[in-house]
């Protein structure tokens, strides 16, 4: 039995994910997927979460005459589907959050009070899971607004504890929180060199996320044996330290009430607004120095959004929004890039060149742990080793420091490569994060 329900579940997650993709892309239901769904609504072991992201993909989605019979039938075969989600999605609402989610239901924008309140309410334990699942899945179906997605990220980063750090400068790198699984990603290991070369530096993130599950930074620093749960307070005393002048804060500490949602992002199936606002969030500031942010985009439609997202953070002074690898923070080496570069209300658009770093596709894909890869390789770029992580490494971190700094690649470069010769950035990875 429990065989045969773990089936239905993933059969139904596997339909979520053709179903919900977004306005367009979207594959209508077919007659033997009744198979599937009826049974799986009808379980009890099936979340039910999952099935109310179902049924909203299903009610948002433009809809085939299978779809609209089946979306009539749920309206009165009240025991096709729990009752908890007849009432909800059959019965009018005039207040609270079932108000706002109907609105997201009919496809209609929410306004800037009630986006606010849809973010208190998502953050609030006494709201049950099937109704944020509403909330993130029918965001993800409409497509946010420009307004919405702003609103959203003021009411979090007004809800995140915020931790103080006393430097007279400090970069926020804000890679994905879902982590990677095409590229080694070496994060950590920038921050490590950025602040060899006195830039203190911090990343962020999570262990894993659905529905990605990649490697994360999280994973690398604890197969290197440091600790990523460190407090707030002491992360910053860590970055305060010159001998250090790097580290991690993971949203489990910096976050609590988002992290708890860990589990609801799992039966949610596929990929919401809180992948690309949580890395936005500033768990560490400055208010002694100046706040630098490095954000990462894949499609180059997010560029402007990314920047005219972070462009009026007060918390901000500089945001150099890249190209990067699987959406991070570290350039596309291998194509030509325009990031953008946005402080004191101007917006730059800067030039990378793409440069011939010999890699290997193949041989990334066929590694068991690319978290394992990127920590023997770091570690050995730093220690001396004249491999491909090094060349990324003096490639991304070079570009970073002129990016935001008046100084030319070339003078970027050597300053990096010193750092790695000199041992000083193995230095400041080996006595970051412990």
């Amino acid at each position: 039995m429990e065989t045969v329900t773990k089936n239905y579940r993933k059969a139904l997650s596997q339909i979520i994910r053709r179903k919900a993709v977004g306005p367009k892309g979207s594959r209508s239901l077919e007659r033997e997927d009744l198979d599937v769904i009826i049974p799986a609504l009808e379980s009890d072991d099936v979340p039910l979460t999952t099935k109310a992201v179902f049924i909203t993909a299903v009610i948002i989605q433009q809809k085939n005459q299978l779809e609209k019979d089946l979306l009539e039938a749920w309206k009165h075969w009240k025991d096709t589907i729990p009752e908890t989600l007849s009432a909800f999605f059959f019965n009018n609402h005039n207040s609270g959050f079932p108000r706002v989610l109907k609105k997201v239901l009919n496809s209609q924008d929410l306004s800037a009070n009630e986006a606010s309140s849809a973010i208190t309410y998502l953050l609030d334990d006494k709201i049950p899971d099937y109704q944020k699942g509403v909330l993130l899945i029918g965001q993800r179906l409409k497509r946010e607004t420009f307004l919405e997605n702003k609103t959203f990220l003021r009411t979090f980063r007004e809800a995140i504890g915020i931790q103080e750090v006393d430097v007279p400068l400090l970069v926020d790198l804000a890679d994905p929180y879902d982590g990677y699984q095409r590229y080694p990603i070496y994060t950590p290991f920038v921050a490590a060199l950025l602040a060899s070369i006195g830039f203190p530096t911090y990343c962020h993130g999570l262990s894993e996320v659905a529905p990605k599950h990649g490697d994360t930074i999280h994973k690398v620093l604890e197969l290197a044996g440091k600790n990523p749960h460190k407090k707030s307070a002491a992360v910053a005393k860590d970055i305060e330290n010159e001998s250090v002048g790097w580290g991690y804060i993971d949203q489990r500490e910096c976050f609590p009430t988002l992290h708890k949602q860990l589990g609801l992002r799992d039966k949610i199936v596929k990929r919401t607004f809180l992948a690309t606002l949580e890395k936005l969030l500033q768990p560490l500031r400055t208010s002694t120095g100046a706040n630098y942010m490095v954000a990462g985009y894949v499609h180059s439609h997010y560029r402007q959004e990314l920047a005219n997202l972070l462009e009026p953070q007060k918390s901000l002074d500089k945001v150099f929004v890249v190209k990067g690898m699987e959406g991070s923070t570290q350039i596309d080496f291998r194509k030509d890039s325009k990031p953008v570069l946005v402080h004191d209300g101007n917006r730059e658009i800067q030039e990378i060149r793409a440069v011939d770093i010999a890699y290997s596709q193949d041989n990334w894909d066929q590694q068991d742990s690319l978290a394992e890869y990127v920590l023997k390789t770091g570690t050995a770029a730093l220690q001396g080793d004249h491999n491909t992580a090094r060349e990324i490494l003096v490639h991304q971190v070079s570009q970073l420091i002129s990016g935001f700094e008046p100084i030319e690649v070339t003078g970027a470069r050597r300053k990096v490569i010193n750092a790695i010769e000199s041992g000083r950035a193995l230095q400041h990875w080996q006595s970051g994060c412990l």
